[in-house]
């Protein structure tokens, strides 16, 4: 049987920190947990205008090892529950990090993935699963005095990171409210932000969540072309950093295409994560449209609100599947 529950303190479980209640209300005022006796799934809603969509945070948390079709049957009875109870219009593609082992079966599923890696204190021992070339400009940017440090201008963080995402040509920005919400209400004990800086110029900034053992580069930004090592130092630095600092074992890239298409600039983005030594990890996502009619009204409108300032808006899902090359089949 689920249950919807909408206070962490009624659940008896350490939750991962997308899962949190203080994660959960910085992205939406309505938010909730899933849950069985062996998963619990949380979400947030969204409410515009007249749509409502979910969007999961995390795949399902097992309780009890319990097996995959034993999940399946967990999110077919989810699907049923959310439908029976009217609680939104369409479940949106889940946040980048969740990975399922299955999906539910009236739903769009495809591929999908994230690149983890575990890390250490000891620099030179994360630096030695960089490639020979890597490490001698990681070596190169220390020596010509590139400075990682700590930061706590959210502000100028921000920017950067957003001024990233425009140069990528992704309309999907983020959202400086929920940015500042964030800020306000997670760091420095969950969210921790880090910049490179080169003879006194900012080259790149790193933000990340992290609970007690997984660290999540959640944004990141750059300028156009920053000096050679300097990202990898960067990652290399925070990492250290959170390993040293709060006992952090893993570090999650966010999000991963399995088969991405060679030559294009995602691509690129990829291999530099995988260029510290990560692996992916794989498994899926879902879309359920419930609400054919107000699906095909909340796409109408958000493509004319990007056409009206100039930008061509591609649904996420599709977006990824025109970057891989099986279109992300399953």
């Amino acid at each position: 049987m689920i249950k919807l529950i909408k206070k962490e303190n009624d659940l008896d479980h350490i939750l991962p920190f997308f899962a949190q209640e203080k994660y959960l209300k910085t992205k939406s005022p309505v938010y909730g947990w899933f849950v069985s006796d062996k998963f619990i799934l949380p979400f947030v809603l969204f409410n515009t205008y007249i749509f409502k969509r979910i969007v999961f945070t995390t795949e399902p948390i097992n309780k009890n090892h319990s097996s995959i079709k034993e999940e399946e049957d967990f999110l077919n009875d989810m699907q049923i529950f959310i439908k029976e109870n009217n609680i939104c219009d369409f479940i949106h593609k889940p946040q980048p990090s969740a990975i399922f082992r299955t999906y539910p079966k009236e739903s769009n599923a495809f591929r999908w993935g994230t690149f983890q890696l575990d890390i250490a204190i000891d620099f030179e021992e994360m630096l030695a699963k960089v490639n020979s070339s890597q490490r001698r400009s990681v070596r190169k940017a220390i020596k010509d005095g590139v400075i990682i440090t700590k930061t706590d201008d959210y502000k100028k963080v921000y920017d950067l990171c957003n001024k990233t995402l425009s140069r990528q040509s992704i309309p999907l920005l983020i959202d400086k409210n929920e940015f500042i919400n964030q800020y306000k209400n997670l760091h420095p004990n969950s969210m921790i932000m880090f910049e490179a800086t080169y003879e006194n110029k900012l080259e790149g900034a790193l933000v990340i969540f992290f609970d007690n053992e997984n660290a999540f580069a959640e944004y990141a930004g750059s300028v156009s072309k920053p000096k050679s090592g300097c990202l990898k130092l960067l990652h290399l630095h925070a990492m250290q950093y959170l390993a040293q600092n709060h006992n952090i074992k893993k570090f999650d890239f966010v999000g991963a295409i399995p088969d991405i298409k060679e030559g294009c600039k995602e691509a690129g983005i990829q291999k530099f994560k995988k260029e510290f030594g990560a692996t992916i990890k794989e498994g899926y996502q879902f879309t359920t449209i419930i609400s054919p009619f107000k699906y095909y009204l909340f796409n109408l409108c958000l493509k004319t609100n990007f056409y009206l300032k100039g930008i061509k808006y591609m649904d996420p899902v599709e977006r990824n599947k025109n970057l891989s090359e099986s279109q992300l089949k399953i």
